[in-house]
């Protein structure tokens, strides 16, 4: 019995979750993210909404240069880059790891380059 009720309530949290979102006029790319998340939380695939979100990057914003997908990629790297910014800035690290972290500030900051190239082509 408690098999079929955890079936419900899945299946009751997605179809929930997808008729608030179509309510809502979200983007379909948002929509499937979020199923995604839902879906990897009731399968205790904890990697499951990343792998869904990497393709969506993959081939809706760097393939076919979609928005919504640029954006979130976008949103994502401006994230990492603030608290990388925030780490170079700190001066508890040493020579070396500051070294290493302005890198990776560079290198956020071409992908950024890059990615708001993309989006405005």
């Amino acid at each position: 019995m408690a098999d079929k009720d955890f079936k419900f309530g899945a299946a009751e949290r997605l179809r929930t979750a997808l008729n608030n979102s179509i309510s809502m006029a979200k983007n379909p790319l948002e929509i499937i993210l979020e199923l995604a998340e839902i879906l990897g939380e009731i399968s205790g695939e904890k990697k499951y909404a990343s792998t869904v979100r990497k393709q969506i990057k993959d081939v809706y914003g760097l393939a076919l240069k979609d928005k919504f997908a640029l954006d979130k990629e976008i949103e994502e790297v401006s994230a990492r880059l603030e608290k990388i910014q925030a780490a170079y800035e700190n001066p508890d690290f040493d020579d070396e790891e500051h070294q290493r972290i302005g890198f990776a500030l560079q290198r956020h900051r071409a992908e950024l380059e890059r990615l708001n190239a993309m989006k405005n082509a």
